[in-house]
């Protein structure tokens, strides 16, 4: 197929825009973690000049070296962090290894006991930004944690046995409580992500599974979008009616799920409108959109429907090197450029994949 010709100009085009309210609030929990985990610090600094904190030099040394690790890991949240929509196992293990660690050089296992609560808050954006399998590493991780500090305060005669199995029950309630709440929380999520007519993601899950995708990418990767839409659409809707408008809504989900490569992101973004973004390299963003045009050109419930494809790359490395405005402002650009070439396949007769050259 012929590429995009630089001076040809389209139609209105429509803004996909990935600068969303959801990718702002996702890089606001970046900034937030980046905050956090100094904060974690100043509380651990307080408690290390308090009689219950560390009782030898040792032991202030090990917390004092933990703690300071909280300012590299704070400076990259706030420079990369902001981009990150999934928790890096690395940082769920920091976290989780760095509290305990600070928790076992206090003098009072009491104290220690106590402050165990704070698993509970990287528990909870473990549930929201991780899988359900680090959420039950953490849990196990924790629950040991506390098993041995509960334990300890009661040898320690600290604490009589009623009131250490109290204490021990609420801390294991607390920081656990987010394991029975997942569920609904990652419920509400694949919700929010969703398309409800296909299944397929919506152009907010899109956003996000893009903006993973294009983190997830290694040096000298290309990310292809490639928009769809289908062919005089509105005269299915007219001669058949909504219903079966819904259906081949539906059939060409699963098309464009079964053409799209392995790991790619397949969401609907308009009425008629869908994007496929995969990991690729750029020679084979053409076979990729004509395999998706090809995937649709056949009847589907006995209506014929064909979709015109347009697609244009991103390169992770230069996506990697802007800010988080100018990398949605690249992403936007490269959304629009399919777009483009999109509308250059309708306007030679549609059921045509074109990649923007130009």
């Amino acid at each position: 197929m012929p590429g995009m010709l630089g001076r040809w100009t389209p139609g209105p085009l429509r803004i996909l825009e990935t600068n969303t309210p959801a990718t702002r609030l996702e890089r606001r929990v970046g900034l937030g973690i980046a905050v956090l985990v100094p904060f974690f610090a100043v509380i651990g600094t307080i408690v290390l000049f308090s009689q219950e904190g560390p009782g030898s030099t040792g032991r202030r040394i090990l917390c004092g070296i933990v703690l300071a690790s909280t300012i590299p890991v704070g400076a990259w949240w706030l420079r990369r962090g902001i981009r990150v929509a999934r928790m890096p196992g690395w940082f769920v293990f920091y976290a989780d290894v760095g509290v305990a660690i600070v928790l076992f050089t206090f003098t009072s296992r009491g104290f220690a006991l106590a402050v165990t609560s704070l698993f509970a808050v990287i528990g909870t954006y473990i549930a929201y930004f991780s899988s359900r399998r680090v959420l039950r590493a953490h849990a196990v991780f924790v629950s040991i944690v506390i098993l041995v500090l509960s334990a300890a305060t009661y040898l320690e005669r600290e604490q009589d046995l009623p009131a250490v199995i109290a204490q021990t029950l609420v801390a294991l309630l607390v920081v656990n409580s987010v394991i029975a709440f997942r569920a609904v929380i990652k419920t509400q999520l694949d919700l929010a992500n969703t398309d409800s007519l296909t299944g397929l993601l919506n152009r907010r899950g899109f956003d996000l599974r893009l903006e993973r995708l294009l983190c997830d990418c290694s040096a000298g990767q290309t990310v292809v979008l490639a928009v769809v839409d289908l062919d005089r659409f509105k005269n299915v809707n007219d001669t058949y009616g909504h219903a079966a408008g819904d259906r081949v809504l539906k059939a060409t989900a699963e098309r464009l799920a079964a053409a799209a490569p392995p790991r790619a992101c397949v969401a609907r973004t308009g009425g008629e409108e869908f994007t496929v973004a995969s990991v690729m390299t750029p020679p084979d963003a053409l076979n990729m959109a004509e395999r998706i045009r090809a995937a649709l050109a056949r009847i589907q419930n006995e209506i014929p429907v064909t979709g015109s494809v347009g697609a244009s790359l991103i390169s992770a490395d230069a996506w990697r090197t802007l800010h988080a405005d100018e990398a949605a402002e690249m992403v936007h650009a490269a959304l629009l450029k399919a777009d483009t070439a999109m509308y250059e396949a309708k306007r030679s007769g549609g059921n045509q994949a074109r990649v923007f050259t130009g």
